[in-house]
Formats: structure tokens, sequence, C-alpha cells
């Protein structure tokens, strides 16, 4: 098994496509604080923060990743190396953030209780299946709205990567208007659109030129576009543009042969956001959970 504390990442080799375990990812995390466990079966960062172990801590969801097919008897003997390894550190507990069930690439969950980790809380996960017959899933209000949307005018546009700050100043005004702030800095997701070109795309609701909504999202994996930063409009809220957004990009990653759009979780820590999630239903989405687990180190 692989083990590095103090990463070189121009040497390191990441064996698996997943956006969020690639190196330039990884190195906008505060990298004197990254862990990474690996052998030819199992692939797993770790944040370090304080005494916990979390995987990661800035990503959406980390765990343990998929590399070959193997035995349960193998993961356990790879987990409990990994274990071994971080009470060497003294920490005192680990954070699992698994993802929803629609990632195929990480262990299923119950390998994970086997192995003694208990759920800290279940987050609300949705996602729209990119199938031909999604609009006859939506919600009749928001098919209203989105004929409303174009017979008002408005269209739906993929953005250009190079408008990454355009749109990051978008974001900056709609998230302030919701007394919110955006999780990644303009710097951060500059250097991350540079270095996986192919990673982000940027699309966007417009009247004429006037942008009303916009969301960055990204291709996690070849099956799988995540709605990462969405944002509306003050000025167009009323008009609900994120409806044409969401039906512009299925439209989009449908052609271009993914499976799900996740639209992320509609929970804070387990807490449900319930009009977000009414408005992720209505757009067509199904529910998954979104396990965080916990094991003590102790």
């Amino acid at each position: 098994m692989g083990f590095s504390k103090h990463i070189d990442f121009n040497n390191l080799q990441i064996p698996h496509q997943l956006s969020y375990y690639q190196i330039p990812y990884l190195k906008t995390q505060d990298h004197s604080q990254i862990q990474i466990f690996k052998d030819d079966n199992f692939f797993i960062p770790f944040s370090i923060k304080e005494k916990a172990v979390i995987s990661i801590e800035k990503s959406p969801f980390g765990s343990f990743l998929k590399l070959n097919s193997q035995s349960p008897s193998q993961f356990e003997t790879f987990e409990k190396e990994v274990l071994e390894s971080l009470q060497q550190n003294h920490l005192d507990e680990i954070f699992i953030k698994h993802p929803s069930s629609i990632y195929s690439d990480f262990v299923d969950s119950s390998e994970l209780t086997k192995v003694g980790y208990s759920t800290f809380y279940n987050d609300i996960n949705q996602h729209i299946v990119l199938s031909e017959s999604w609009e006859d899933q939506i919600h009749k209000m928001q098919s209203r709205k989105l004929n409303s949307l174009e017979q008002d005018g408005f269209e739906f546009r993929k953005i250009e990567n190079t408008q990454v700050e355009k749109v990051y100043q978008f974001l900056t005004v709609c998230r302030q208007a919701q007394g919110l702030q955006i999780n990644i800095s303009l710097e951060k997701l500059e250097v991350l659109n540079k270095s996986l070109p192919d990673t982000y795309d940027f699309f966007g609701v417009f009247r004429e030129n006037k942008m009303s909504a916009v969301c960055i999202a990204v291709k996690v994996t070849k099956d799988v576009a995540y709605y990462y930063l969405p944002g509306t409009s003050p000025l167009f809220r009323s008009h609900s543009p994120m409806v044409l957004l969401i039906a512009g990009m299925v439209s989009y990653y449908r052609k271009k042969g993914f499976k799900y759009l996740d639209l992320g979780v509609s929970s804070l820590e387990g807490k449900p956001q319930e009009t977000l999630r009414l408005f992720k239903e209505r757009m067509g989405s199904v529910e998954t959970k979104k396990p965080t687990f916990l094991k003590s180190l102790k």
C-alpha cells in the first residue's frame, strides 16, 4: 500500500478519471494536510483537520474508490491498514463523505458498515436520469415556466470557459443577495479551469445580452455531471430562469452520452431544505441518500 503525508504531486499517479481525485484538484486543498492511501485495488485521499480525518474536506464527497474488482476481504484488509496508519498519527475520528449511489466507482456503503462505520447523518441527494423521457417527468408547472421563458425571449447558452471571471462575478452577486458566499475562490477556480480543461462547463440563460442565471458544472466521471455552482439574478428571480437552465443542461449532457445530472444535496448535515428539495423534485429528479459515516480511531 502506498502512503504519503508530504505529497510530491509531480510524481503522484492518480489511477482513475474521477475529477475530485485529480492532482490539480488535490492541490487546491491544503496539501500539507493531505494524506493518501492506495494499493492496486483501492484509493482514498484524506484531509486532516485538527484531530479529525475527512474524505476530503472541501469536496462534495470522497470515500474509498474501487480501482479493480475485489473481494470484501480485500477491502477489509485495506481499510484496516488505513486505520492503523492514521492511529499512529494520534488522530481521533474519521469521517467518510460517501457519494450517492449513482457513483458506481466507490465501495458500497454496506461495506463501510460491515467494518464498523456508523451513519453520522444522511443528506438528501437528488439527480436527474438523462433519459429520453425526462420531459415527461417534470411537473406541469415547470413545463409552463419553460414555455413562458421561451416566449419571453430567454435563451439557454453554453458559455466559453474563458469567461470564468465574468461568471464568477455574477455568481458572487447572486450569492450575496441570498446572504451566502461561494465556497471556492476565483483564483482556485481559474487554476482548476485551466489545469483540468475538459472538466468544468459554464452555462447561462440570457434575454438578449442580459445574463439571468448561470451554472458551473463539473464532469465528475464519464457518466455523471454535477450541478456545482448555480445562481439566479435577483432581477430575474420571478421568471425562474433556472428551470430553462437545467432543461438546457439535461439536453446538453444527454447528447454527450452522460447518464445522470447530479443536482447535489437538498439538506444541511441531514436537515432537509424543503424549498430546494421541492424545486428539484418538480424538475424530475430522483432522491438518494448521501451518507456521512463516522468511525472512532481511539
